[in-house]
């Protein structure tokens, strides 16, 4: 039995030799499928416990597809607040069988974007702002413009895990100053594909000379008036400022937000 399975666990993971001209998320979601299938397979073909290896990959797959297969209907209306507000983003959809919830920064629901656990324990993306509300619901408070960008549930349901992100914009109550991006930002928001390159770059002006410095998603990730993406990938998918500061005054960017095409709508 150990050595049907064994093959047919290989079969599902290896490529097959016929080659097929498809679009790379493609690829990857139908490897993952396979992999999760192949996992489900094995836990439940043979009752005693899988090899270490193959249940370490099972869980990983497991979590990182969720948001690949089973994506809930967010509004797609951007949120605009004000800094200092608060905002509450609700569960989508309806709440029958949901087990447990857990909310992240950014579309990838990554454990170093954590705010949430489903235990409801804070994660490393919480700031101490964030808090659960009624019925598993996030509530922001005092929002700052580093806070816009993208925010993800995961729900463990009866039925399964299920996700869904959405978008909030917070102004900033200094002006902002325009990015300039390749590709170009159409209302604040870049579409590009996975592996393709992306530029940010802002030129400021400022007496003394200022030190610029990057975020996404609120955390910093670079220096200097030009930061370069050479291949885009998944986890590099949300928001990105930039902050120049000098020993008179602090002057921060507009947000750009990047996504994958048509991903915006799914919000």
């Amino acid at each position: 039995m150990f050595s049907v399975i064994s093959t047919l666990l290989l079969s599902l993971l290896s490529p097959s030799s016929a080659t097929l001209d498809v679009p790379r998320s493609l690829s990857v979601a139908w490897e993952r499928s396979l992999a999760g299938t192949a996992f489900c397979l094995w836990s439940h073909l043979l009752p005693s416990s899988p090899p270490p290896s193959l249940l370490l990959q099972g869980t990983l797959l497991t979590s990182c597809t969720c948001s690949v297969f089973s994506e809930l209907p967010f509004s797609a209306q951007l949120n605009t607040l004000t800094e200092g507000a608060s905002v509450h983003l609700p569960v989508p959809g309806s709440l029958e069988g949901i087990l447990t919830t857990s909310w992240f920064r950014g579309y990838d629901a990554q454990p170093a974007a954590m705010i949430f656990s489903p235990e409801g324990l804070p994660g490393p993306a919480h700031t101490g702002r964030e808090m659960l509300g009624t019925q598993g619901s996030l509530v922001l408070r005092n929002v700052t413009a580093q806070d816009s960008g993208s925010y993800t549930v995961v729900l463990e349901t009866s039925r399964g895990r299920r996700s869904a992100t959405k978008q909030i914009h917070v102004k900033n109550s200094l002006q902002l100053m325009p990015l300039k991006t390749f590709p170009a930002a159409i209302r604040g928001v870049i579409q590009s594909e996975l592996n393709y390159s992306v530029i940010l770059q802002w030129v400021v002006t400022m007496d003394p000379e200022p030190v610029l410095s990057w975020t996404f998603n609120g955390v910093p990730c670079g220096m200097g008036e030009k930061l370069f993406i050479r291949r885009l990938s998944w986890e590099q998918l949300g928001t990105y400022m930039c902050i120049a500061m000098n020993s008179k005054k602090q002057l921060v960017s507009e947000p750009v937000t990047i996504s994958l095409p048509g991903l915006t709508g799914r919000e």
